[in-house]
C-alpha cells in the first residue's frame, strides 16, 4: 500500500507538502498541488483520515441519531444539514436509534470508543449515566426536538405554539369536540398545554379525554378508529405523517370523510397533504436544518467558552380544504 512518503519521493516534494495538499490545498501552489494529486492518483494513494483523526483526537465527523426512519421529516432536515455543511470539512453520519432506551444506549457506548466531533440526538428521557458521560466528554452534544438535559444545547420545535394555532383555528370555525392524537413522549411534552391555551383564551374548558397519546412505534389504526367512534369528534388533529394516514384510514372504515363529516389537520406538512388539500401545521424544515448546522459549526469552531444554547423554532399553520366551519 503506497504511503505519503512514496508520493513525496516520486513527486519530488516533501512529505509535509503532500500532507498539506490533502489538508489545506489552498496553501499549496496550483502546479505543485496538481503534481501531487496526479502522482497520488497514479499510485492509488489515499490519505488515512482515520489514523489522522486518532492522532489529532478529532474526525471532522458529525453523528445524528434518527428516531424514526419512516418519518420523512427527519431526512428532510438531514438533507438541509448536508447542504449547509457542503462547503466545510465535516461529514455527517446517521444512526438508527429507533427512539428507545436500548438503542440509544448502544449509540452512547459507540460514542465512548469513537472519535465523533459532535453528536446530535433526540433524548426520550433523562438518563443519569448518559448525563455523566456528556458532562465528562470533550465531544459536542446537541439535543434535537426534545430537551431533557439542562447543561446541553437544544433545538426544539415549539409544539405548544403549533397545537395552539391548530386548535385556535378550529375553535374559530365553531368546533368544540376537537380530538388530538399525539405521539406519547415521556416527560416534557407541551402539546397538551397548547391545546388548553387555545380553549382558555376563549373562556372555554378543554376536555382532557380528547387528548390521546399513542405509541407510534406500533400500528394504532384500530385504536384510532375506536376512539373516533367513541368520542365522535367534529375535528381531529393528527401528529406525524403515519398517524394522519391511520386517521384517514379509520375515517374511511367508519364511512366518514373529511371535511364533510370531520375536519382534519395534520401536524406535519407533506407533499401528499398539499396534493389532497389537508390543512397542516408546517415545520420550517430549511430553517430547522440550517439552524442545527450553524449551531454545531459555532460550537466546534469557537475557541472560547460558550453559554448553553436553547433555541425554539415556531411552526406555521397552512390553510387548505380539510376544515369547514360549523
Amino acid at each position: 500500500m503506497p504511503t505519503s512518503k512514496d508520493v513525496a519521493k516520486i513527486a519530488g516534494v516533501s512529505i509535509a507538502t503532500v500532507s498539506r495538499v490533502f489538508q489545506s490545498p489552498e496553501l499549496v501552489k496550483p502546479e505543485t498541488r496538481e503534481l501531487v494529486l496526479r502522482t497520488a492518483q497514479e499510485l492509488d494513494y489515499y490519505p488515512n483520515f482515520l489514523a489522522r483523526s486518532l492522532k489529532q483526537n478529532r474526525s471532522n465527523s458529525i453523528g445524528i441519531a434518527v428516531n424514526d426512519f419512516t418519518n420523512p421529516f427527519f431526512f428532510q432536515v438531514i438533507k438541509e444539514i448536508h447542504i449547509r455543511l457542503a462547503d466545510t470539512d465535516y461529514q455527517v453520519m446517521t444512526f438508527p436509534s429507533a427512539g428507545n432506551s436500548y438503542t440509544n444506549g448502544k449509540i452512547i457506548r459507540y460514542l465512548r470508543s469513537n472519535h465523533l466531533d459532535a453528536f446530535l440526538f433526540s433524548p426520550i428521557s433523562f438518563d443519569r449515566e448518559d448525563w455523566k458521560f456528556f458532562m465528562n466528554s470533550k465531544q459536542y452534544f446537541l439535543q434535537l426536538y426534545n430537551d431533557f438535559y439542562d447543561n446541553l444545547d437544544s433545538i426544539i420545535i415549539d409544539d405548544q405554539y403549533g397545537v395552539y394555532l391548530a386548535v385556535k383555528y378550529l375553535l374559530e370555525c365553531g368546533h368544540r369536540k376537537i380530538l388530538t392524537f399525539n405521539n406519547a413522549v415521556e416527560g416534557k411534552d407541551y402539546r397538551a398545554k397548547g391545546y388548553a391555551e387555545a380553549f382558555l383564551e376563549k373562556n372555554l374548558t378543554p376536555d382532557p379525554s380528547y387528548i390521546i397519546d399513542y405509541d407510534f412505534s406500533r400500528n394504532c389504526s384500530n385504536n384510532i378508529r375506536n376512539d373516533i367512534a367513541r368520542l365522535k369528534p367534529t375535528a381531529i388533529i393528527s401528529h406525524a405523517e403515519e398517524c394522519t394516514i391511520w386517521t384517514i384510514s379509520a375515517l374511511r372504515d367508519l364511512n366518514l370523510s373529511y371535511p364533510k363529516d370531520v375536519s382534519l389537520i395534520s401536524y406535519d406538512d407533506h407533499p401528499w397533504a398539499e396534493a389532497t388539500g389537508v390543512t397542516a401545521v408546517a415545520q420550517p424544515i430549511d430553517l430547522v436544518g440550517s439552524t442545527i448546522a450553524d449551531t454545531v459549526l459555532d460550537a466546534l469552531t469557537t475557541g472560547k467558552e460558550r453559554s448553553v444554547v436553547k433555541q425554539k423554532i415556531r411552526p406555521k399553520l397552512v390553510l387548505r380544504d380539510s376544515v369547514i366551519a360549523l
